[in-house]
């Protein structure tokens, strides 16, 4: 399954004005940086855009959860969602150099799609992506995010976290049915992570689009918690199939990837 680029097929003149827009909601995070509030009249003088323009790009940062409104000054300020993702990217880059080798020796292997996820805010992000050659194929860009619940990357993650840290995300879990194979209750969820932990690898079987499987293994730090994990995703035919094949064989390149992670955390 692939997408077409939007700006391929966009106009000149609306690249421009979406280029612009991407600049001007970067210039706003910097202006905001700077100080610990501001306003509307402020950031557009700062700016030199108008009052209206700043407020779009104030709305869409805040539904992004990167700016927040204090009703007591009525200004805007950065939230700390900005320093999450930056340690969050710190902490990927090098990860995604000592995963890379063993996602393409996974693609190479099965010819499907080979992913290595983190968990954030409750969702599966896709740190890389290697995707299949297959004509019907499922092609995650790095950045987009599942929820955790029905992803296998996301399952086998909590599997492999902090008690705490899964207390709470079951205690906050709210299910929307994707599909018919879903888990929509706490203890449904709890029962998959506990045989993902068990089994040392999770299962997506058509929870979050019903025709789409995937097996993910995670990827473990020196304290035994995950800090992300590799899938291989397929059609359902495939996976029923070579379903313990590609299990065994993504539990082996988790384990070697966690071991280089300690390897090179012990230099």
């Amino acid at each position: 399954m692939t997408e077409d680029s939007p700006d391929a097929t966009a106009s000149p003149a609306r690249r421009d004005r979406e280029v612009a827009s991407v600049s001007n909601a970067m210039r706003l995070i910097e202006a905001l940086g700077r100080v610990d509030s501001s306003g509307i009249t402020e950031l557009a003088r700062e700016l030199d855009l108008s009052k209206p323009a700043v407020d779009r790009l104030l709305s869409t940062l805040m539904s992004a959860g990167y700016v927040e409104h204090v009703a007591e000054s009525r200004k805007y300020r950065l939230t700390m969602k900005l320093v999450a993702v930056a340690n969050s990217i710190k902490d990927r880059t090098g990860l995604i150099d000592l995963a890379r080798p063993k996602l393409l020796e996974l693609a190479e292997q099965f010819h499907e799609t080979v992913n290595l996820g983190t968990l954030y805010r409750g969702a599966i992000v896709y740190a890389d992506s290697i995707a299949s050659r297959q004509m019907f194929r499922i092609e995650p860009m790095p950045g987009s995010e599942h929820p955790a619940y029905c992803t296998a990357m996301g399952k086998v993650v909590l599997a492999h976290s902090p008690a705490d840290q899964l207390e709470q995300y079951l205690r906050d879990f709210r299910a929307v049915p994707y599909t018919r194979f879903t888990a929509t209750t706490a203890g449904e969820l709890r029962d998959r992570i506990e045989a993902a932990r068990t089994d040392g690898f999770a299962v997506d079987d058509g929870e979050l689009v019903e025709e789409v499987c995937c097996v993910a293994a995670p990827v473990l730090d020196t304290s035994g918690y995950a800090v992300a994990a590799i899938s291989i995703t397929t059609i359902r035919s495939t996976f029923t199939r070579s379903r313990d094949q590609m299990a065994k064989a993504v539990v082996e390149a988790a384990r070697q990837v966690s071991e280089a992670i300690a390897l090179a955390e012990s230099r």
